[in-house]
């Protein structure tokens, strides 16, 4: 048989923990490349050491200034320009708050001005199409009668206030033409007839006024029909006292003086019945 091989290495000796310190490995110093600065130099260079910085004060004198950097400093102004700067800033501030007030108003008064002319061009436009004969109609789309005749009864009431308007203008045309007042030909009036006299009544269509037209109902709507025009600011009793001034027998003498014989006491008796129309409508108009 072999014998068993025996280890190369020496035995150690025991080593009691109690007795022998412990073994630190201290592993070796690496050293860091250095390169070197030129063609030729040295391969390694010692490391320079820095050296350590401790911690100072500074010491200064009693009384001296602080190194610390001071904030300016200044005085209050004195009370009566405070005063003055805070009354030109509340003026200021109010100026600027009446030029908003304005400005706010005006833009106001445009917006409601820009929404009348349009409302006033899209009613313009229903009342022409409801006089060309076509009926309205609403935001679904169905026909709006109630609209509809709304506007038939406006366009209704415009042809009356254009007659009655338009009859009132022809009457007094005709009476300064008769008096021969606004530089007409006076001329042409000296041979008056009954039909030239502008006589207030309302005859029967075709036909020319009569004596028996001269009623106190027709004088009344001849006289106080206009009145019912939208925008009149005359009252009736204005109308009927201006009417009993022109129609006074004292001033009418001019005018008989230029009517022909043939008419004469036809225009005399209608004159007549005028002034008793009005006299009776003076004492039961009120306004």
């Amino acid at each position: 048989m072999t014998a068993p091989l025996r280890s190369q290495w020496p035995a150690q000796p025991h080593l009691s923990s109690k007795t022998s310190p412990p073994i630190f490995f201290t592993p070796p110093r690496t050293m860091n490349p250095v390169t070197p600065s030129k063609i030729g130099g040295p391969l390694f260079s010692t490391p320079q050491s820095t050296p350590s910085r401790s911690a100072g004060y500074f010491a200064f004198p009693p009384g001296s200034p602080s190194t610390s950097v001071l904030s300016p400093s200044f005085d209050p102004p004195p009370t009566h320009q405070q005063d003055e700067l805070a009354e030109a800033d509340r003026k200021r501030q109010a100026a600027l708050d009446e030029a908003y007030a304005e400005r706010v108003a005006r833009d106001a008064a445009l917006r409601k001005s820009r929404l009348e002319m349009e409302a006033a061009e899209a009613y313009k436009g229903e009342v022409d199409w409801v006089r060309s004969g076509g009926i309205l109609r609403d935001a679904q789309g169905n026909r709006d009668y109630v609209r509809t005749e709304a506007i038939r009864e406006e366009l209704r009431l415009r042809a009356l206030e254009k007659t009655l308007t338009e009859r009132w203008t022809g009457y007094e045309a005709r009476w300064t033409a008769l008096v021969g007042k606004g530089g007409l030909d006076r001329a042409q009036y000296q041979n008056i007839q009954f039909g030239d006299v502008p006589w207030p009544t309302c005859p029967e269509e075709g036909q020319s006024v009569a004596l028996a037209d001269l009623t106190v109902s027709k004088i009344e709507e001849f006289l106080l029909g206009p009145l019912k025009v939208r925008g009149c600011t005359v009252t009736k009793k204005e109308r009927v006292r201006s009417s009993l001034l022109r129609w006074h027998p004292d001033k009418m003498t001019g005018i008989l003086a230029r009517v022909v014989d043939s008419d004469s006491e036809a225009v005399r008796q209608g004159i007549h019945a005028v002034v008793l129309c009005l006299q009776q409508l003076n004492s039961r108009v009120e306004s």
